[in-house]
């Protein structure tokens, strides 16, 4: 989110959050933060500095078991109080958040800090302008010390600049970048969708229209409309032509938030298995560099058997309990040192000569052929890795060569998987990948299981409840389901893979909700219309 963003959901949450009082707070994951609030009924703000993101959401985040130091210090501040302030610094990405709460000693005002700037957002809990605690350890933000705020950016006012401003500004640099970069709280995505609409604007001159354009983003900041790009994922406060268009700017900010979380839940089921694989192919490109050193040396068997044949000629000549002798080869009359083992004779030599010639020329094909076998199980590994980044699943044979991966058995999530009921048949839809096991765990063998073709997504299953048939609407309603909770959701069609459970496998050792498929229908669905149930 950008300032103007920012300053937009500001002013959808205001009227809720300002007055609310604080019920609890966690944190799900190390840079995000989820408040509970109550005003006129229960809702959850969510605060994320380091994805610039703070927005009302619907959604529900696991309630870790551990609250960390930093979550327990805002707890101790925050929790029971009331909110008192909710404001935004001009158009920057910084919010202020006022909370006062009643002690024995009377009234407390302690002020929360956001700083919504990406990779190095922060939280920052101050009393009386001293720092109390914060997210990241910043010198701006010490404990104990006074805080000391981001510094200003020096930028245009977009409710006031003028379109010579304007193109004075893109005489140095046309482009969008020119706009992130010289108007205060622009932000790239609003800049890219400005500057691409002004160019269709040919009839006027470019600056005036972005100025136009600019003019008409600003007035939404008081009333947004939420707008949703599922080829970016990204939202807009203000309308876009092709994009989905939502009630609110919240509601579109939680479909940008869904869809994070949807990749957030795919990534977690498969970077265990791809860092297993990563360290797999390093130890295996580790053997080969063994392996082809030895086989280097193994050319020296020519020259070990060349030796025993000029030991076997000259071996009466060999003095007893020499460790090298010098002979002249007859057909080059080469002179040759050649080491010899002390306790030996000259033909014991010779024939351990012949010996070791003849490991090393048989160990160079054994060594060869396993040579191709590694380079095959390099190829194999990064076959599977490729799949399993693609949303498929990693091949029986590469998970085979995984014999260090371990599953962690911790899930991510304890909320209930979601549940639904469809024409008096139980249908479950997992939340994440561990949810996705406990279903094919807790399913019977001729219950349906659904997921959606080749891209990360929910696994779905339909209890049979011992009925023999399932009706078609019932698959087709549980396929939409399937499609609607997976990276396919915003296309028009999806195929769906349909199988009984007995048919769904999960290999030895692969990570939550991998699954290999021995037999399987496909229904190819249509979303376009399917809303959540």
């Amino acid at each position: 989110m950008d300032g103007l963003a920012i300053a937009a959901a500001m002013s959808e949450m205001k009227q809720v959050v300002k007055g609310s009082v604080i019920r609890s707070i966690y944190q799900p994951s190390p840079t995000r933060f989820v408040w509970r609030l109550f005003s006129r009924g229960t809702v959850r703000l969510f605060i994320a500095p380091a994805e610039a993101t703070i927005q009302l959401t619907k959604l529900d985040f696991a309630y870790p078991k551990q609250p960390s130091p930093f979550a327990m210090l805002l707890r101790k501040y925050l929790r029971g109080g009331r909110i008192v302030e909710f404001s935004q610094q001009g158009l920057e990405r910084v919010v202020r958040i006022m909370v006062e709460k009643r002690m024995a000693e009377g009234l407390e005002i302690v002020e929360v800090i956001v700083e919504l700037v990406g990779v190095q957002g922060n939280l920052i809990l101050v009393k009386d302008n001293v720092v109390v605690g914060s997210l990241r350890s910043k010198a701006r933000a010490i404990p104990g010390k006074k805080y000391m705020p981001l510094p200003k950016q020096d930028k245009l006012d977009p409710r006031t600049v003028t379109a010579a401003l304007i193109q004075e500004a893109l005489e140095k640099n046309d482009s969008a970048r020119t706009l992130v970069r010289t108007i205060d709280g622009v932000g790239k995505e609003t800049a890219r969708i400005v500057y691409a609409q002004a160019k269709k604007r040919s009839t006027q001159p470019f600056a005036q229209a972005l100025k136009q354009k600019l003019d008409s983003i600003v007035q939404h900041i008081s009333q947004p409309l939420g707008t949703y790009d599922a080829e970016n994922n990204s939202a807009f406060f203000f309308p876009v032509d092709g994009m989905e268009s939502h009630s609110s700017f919240g509601r579109a900010l939680d479909r940008r938030l869904e869809h994070r979380e949807e990749v957030l839940q795919a990534d977690e089921g498969t970077h265990e298995i791809r860092a297993a694989a990563k360290r797999a192919i390093a130890r295996t490109k580790k053997t080969i560099g063994k392996l082809e050193k030895w086989l280097e040396s193994a050319e020296y068997a020519d020259n070990l058997q060349h030796q025993a044949d000029l030991l076997m000629i000259y071996h009466r000549d060999v003095p007893r309990k020499a460790s090298q002798i010098t002979l002249t080869d007859p057909a080059t009359t080469n002179h040759e040192k050649i080491p010899l083992d002390p306790r030996r004779s000259g033909l014991e030599n010779a024939q351990a000569l012949y010996n070791q010639a003849k490991r090393l020329r048989r160990g160079r094909k054994l060594v060869s052929q396993k040579l191709d076998r590694l380079q095959e199980e390099i190829r194999l590994l990064e076959e599977g890795i490729d799949k399993v980044e693609n949303g498929q699943s990693m091949p029986d044979r590469a998970v085979a060569l995984l014999p260090d991966f371990e599953v962690k058995k911790e899930s991510r999530s304890q909320t209930a998987c979601r549940t639904y009921s469809i024409s008096g048949y139980t249908v479950r839809v997992g939340k994440n990948a561990q949810q996705n096991d406990e279903l094919l765990r807790g399913a019977r063998p001729n219950d349906l299981w659904l997921h959606a073709r080749d891209v990360p997504g929910s696994h779905v299953v339909i209890s049979r409840h011992g009925q023999e048939d399932i009706a078609n609407e019932v698959i087709t309603e549980a396929a939409q389901l399937a499609a609607r909770h997976s990276k396919s959701r915003h296309e028009k069609h999806v195929a769906v893979s349909v199988a009984q459970v007995k048919h769904v496998r999960k290999p030895k050792g692969a990570p939550a909700g991998l699954v290999i498929l021995r037999q399987e229908d496909t229904l190819v669905v249509d979303v376009s219309d399917v809303e959540e149930r």
